[in-house]
């Protein structure tokens, strides 16, 4: 076993060290608390789908009906805790209102993870100093951006690092307090976030690490046995009851399907990405720091540090890769590890900066990975879903003008920094000085540069998708709608509109439509005559349309509202499309392939006049628009450049008409690549034209 005395300092000649007020460490989190506020109410709009949406849908419902369902329906949705604490905000007036106080709250909690940070450095370091570094880095990670999102990882934060810090001392010195504390802190931040249902895994891990240094497995597993009984039971219910009916919505986490080679190449590229949010330069002292406090621990509390601050960034890696999308960077599951990298590199300098061979391979190896997977590949949209930090480096690319210039920059400092790194562990005296305030100072310029470019990208979705009144559904108080999700509908825009209209209460998709998330949707589909049919029957009550990408044209309705991409409309009766044409986008813009139907007015009925289409060729070249008819005929319909064109087609058809076409795609507007423009098509019924043959 390993004594309690150490060349450290105990903890009581730790606490008779002078020490920062405690009125200026309130002060500093009420400070840090006001500032982050500032900048959280800056974001004019949620942008991270459907996330956003489903946890401010839960609050809402839990607010109303005191139950967590999303349309009405049960969400079976294990992530209550955030929810639950933010339900009230939600009652507070307007939907703007709510926003803000759910923003308000989760600045807050996210400040408060500064407690236990500090808490927990205090507890295994002696320097005070160490400790504020901690605190500091915990507040500036670029996922403190996360604080201005309606999700649940600002209320985990803190959660699991008050975990950590219980779990340490549950560790060192064992006792009922500490244990309860430790099962507590797990089981809230579970709560919170599912994926921590593996801290009591890690520190069960842990656990055994301590047995195997220490050489006493029967003491520890007699130390820990609460922890060891609770975490069975849990095991235990959890296998009874069924892992996919308690997690419910994520219960494809429990049907991993991973290649053992992408595996390896998403922890590899995590742990670049998360080296580099932690503020790169202490990085490699951290590691050591961690590697000593096991192999050569000079107290019970050190060796406690290091093996659950291993044990959880190898589970929460490993999480990841198995569970998470592997092409895409996972560090919003990651950063919880990053303040406790102050710590493991202040215990590598109270060692006096031992090991500087391993330290420059650790240094070359984090280059060279660094070089083989330049931030240019991940750092551009749908790669950086989960990586607060390749916003940051995005926003360096807008600063620099470069889609590769803002990747090359942070290259650069990162070798920098590790220069630095490798100076300063000839320099023991002011190393940890110099290498904690570089990390801070990084870490918290790309939480900036992050934020920037999230409230930059938050005010255009305000500006596209989203009239002058957010809630315009709602403020048109014709009831309860149904979002109608058209083919070529982009999601962020359909959650936009849930978002922000409580009266959206159910969600059809009619065929080639993507539904916005994974609850209460329906599936739409259209009879001989139009009529709109989702399983219940007829579709019937306002709509509110997705004409994103497709122009959607109902008979018998009126639009009492629109918004850029979507037409609120009343129908009088059952839901009938007399056209939809899917390919034209809102402005009248063309994909390179599409679709145009037509239907007659009663079941049965018979169409025959002229379908008409007013095109028009772009300024950067001629429109050559190929129409494929029902009977196989192709009509090709030329538009020189800017130059209007009215074409007709001549339709004689038993029933619904269905024709597709293409038109080449010749440049990119707004991220589109399109073509010239169409008119809507527009139908002119004429007996003659059945005498002529039909398409």
């Amino acid at each position: 076993m390993i004594a309690p005395a150490s060349p450290l300092r105990t903890l009581a000649e730790a606490r008779a060290l002078p020490r920062v007020r405690l009125r200026w460490l309130v002060f500093a989190l009420v400070a840090a608390f006001g500032l982050r506020l500032c900048l959280v109410w800056q974001r004019a709009t949620p942008n991270y789908f459907p996330d956003e949406y489903l946890y401010a849908a839960l609050g809402r419902a839990l607010a109303a009906v005191g139950a967590p369902t999303i349309r009405g329906h049960s969400a079976h949705f294990p992530e209550l805790l955030q929810p639950l604490l933010t339900a009230p905000a939600w009652r507070a007036g307007s939907l703007l209102t709510g926003y803000r106080i759910v923003q308000a709250i989760e600045a807050a909690a996210l400040t408060l993870a500064a407690i236990p940070a500090y808490v927990l450095a205090r507890k295994v370091h002696p320097s005070q100093w160490v400790a504020i570094a901690a605190a500091a880095l915990a507040l500036v990670v670029p996922d403190g951006l996360y604080a201005s999102m309606v999700v649940a990882e600002p209320i985990a934060y803190p959660l699991v690092l008050a975990a950590v810090a219980a779990g340490i001392c549950a560790l060192a010195r064992p006792s009922l307090r500490s244990q309860l504390a430790f099962l507590a802190f797990a089981g809230l931040a579970t709560f919170a976030r599912a994926q921590f249902a593996i801290l009591p895994l890690c520190f069960i891990a842990a656990a055994a690490i301590v047995a195997v240094r220490e050489r006493e497995p029967r003491r520890i597993l007699r130390e820990q046995r609460l922890v060891l009984f609770a975490s069975g039971v849990a095991l235990i219910v959890v296998l009874v009851t069924g892992p996919h009916r308690i997690v419910g919505y994520y219960s494809e986490a429990f049907d991993p399907h991973v290649h053992p080679i992408a595996m390896a190449q998403s922890i590899g590229a995590n742990l670049m990405v998360l080296a580099y949010a932690a503020g790169w330069v202490l990085v490699p002292g951290a590691i050591l720091g961690v590697y000593g406090s096991v192999a050569k621990p000079r107290s019970r509390t050190e060796l406690a540090f290091g093996a659950l601050a291993f044990a959880l960034a190898v589970g929460l890696l490993l999480e990841a890769a198995l569970y998470g999308d592997t092409v895409l960077i996972q560090e919003r599951y990651l950063f919880y590890v990053i303040p406790l990298m102050p710590v493991a590199f202040g215990l590598y300098a109270t060692r006096g900066l031992p090991h500087r061979t391993a330290l420059l391979g650790i240094a070359a190896v984090l280059l060279a990975v660094s070089a083989r997977l330049p931030l240019s590949h991940w750092a551009q949209p749908g790669v950086d879903d989960h990586s607060t930090f390749l916003l940051g480096v995005q926003q360096l690319e807008r600063i620099f003008g470069g889609n590769a210039a803002g990747a090359e920059a942070v290259a650069v400092a990162a070798a920098v920094l590790m220069l630095v790194a490798i100076g300063v562990s000839f320099v023991p005296r002011a190393a940890t000085a110099i290498v904690l305030s570089l990390s801070v100072v990084a870490a918290g310029a790309m939480f900036l540069c992050a934020f920037e470019f999230d409230r930059l990208n938050s005010d255009v979705l305000r500006h596209l998708d989203l009239p002058a009144n957010r809630s315009w559904v709602d403020a048109a108080r014709v009831g309860k709608a149904t979002l109608v999700v058209s083919p070529g509908g982009r999601v962020t825009d359909a959650d936009e509109q849930l978002f922000w209209n409580r009266s959206i209460d159910s969600v059809g998709v009619l065929p080639g439509g993507v539904a916005p998330d994974k609850l209460a949707s329906q599936p739409i589909s259209f009879t001989k005559d139009g009529s709109l049919i989702e399983p219940g029957g007829v579709l019937r009550g306002p709509l509110v349309v997705d004409g994103y990408a497709s122009t959607v044209t109902l008979r018998h309705g009126r639009v009492v509202s629109r918004s850029p991409h979507f037409a609120l409309v009343v129908p009088d009766g059952g839901a009938q499309l007399s056209s939809l044409m899917w390919g034209r986008y809102w402005d009248g813009r063309l994909l390179g392939s599409g679709g145009i139907a037509l239907w007659p007015a009663h079941g049965g009925g018979h169409l025959a006049g002229w379908l008409v289409l007013n095109v028009t060729g772009a300024h950067f070249g001629p429109l050559d628009m190929t129409l494929r008819t029902p009977n196989g005929k192709r009509r090709l319909i030329h538009a020189a450049a800017n130059t209007p064109v009215s074409a007709r087609v001549r339709i004689c058809s038993d029933g619904p008409w269905f024709a597709t076409f293409t038109a080449p795609s010749r440049d990119i507007d707004d991220g589109r690549l399109v073509s010239g423009q169409s008119s809507p098509p527009r139908f002119v019924a004429d007996a003659g034209a059945c005498t002529h043959g039909g398409a």
